[in-house]
């Protein structure tokens, strides 16, 4: 059976490893996430540990709405970062996918179709002869 409990766990502590990573600190990140959710720094670091605390359903509430906006944010930043990656990718510097794009081969090797790949590439390292 779910509880309130073991719902809300995995969300504060999600909660805390972010902030953590953008404070630093162990210690500063359960304030931070303590100050959030309407709780002490003290709370959330026993409510994480598997200590016994009391979760009161205003708390629930606030953790569960806490979680979810800061979901919707690293969306919204994920979103933006993924446009400004393709918007590179029509620069200078995108591969030519032109018709005339085509693997130039050493001389002296006939890259025919058809042919394996190893008969193309042998005579390029000069291992045909192996």
């Amino acid at each position: 059976m779910q509880t309130a409990a073991n719902l809300a766990n995995p969300l504060v502590d999600a909660l805390v490893r972010h902030a953590e990573r953008r404070t630093g600190s162990r210690m500063l990140a359960y304030e931070a996430v303590g100050r959030t959710i309407g709780t002490t720094a003290s709370w959330v670091r026993k409510f994480v540990g598997n200590q016994p605390v009391r979760l009161d359903a205003d708390t629930f509430l606030r953790i569960r709405a806490t979680y979810q906006a800061n979901c919707d944010r690293w969306d919204a930043q994920a979103d933006e970062d993924r446009a400004a990656f393709f918007a590179l990718g029509g620069g200078d510097d995108a591969m030519d996918q032109g018709p005339d794009a085509r693997l130039d081969v050493a001389e002296g090797s006939q890259a025919a179709r058809g042919r394996p790949a190893s008969a193309v590439v042998a005579p390029m390292v000069d291992q045909g002869a192996q």
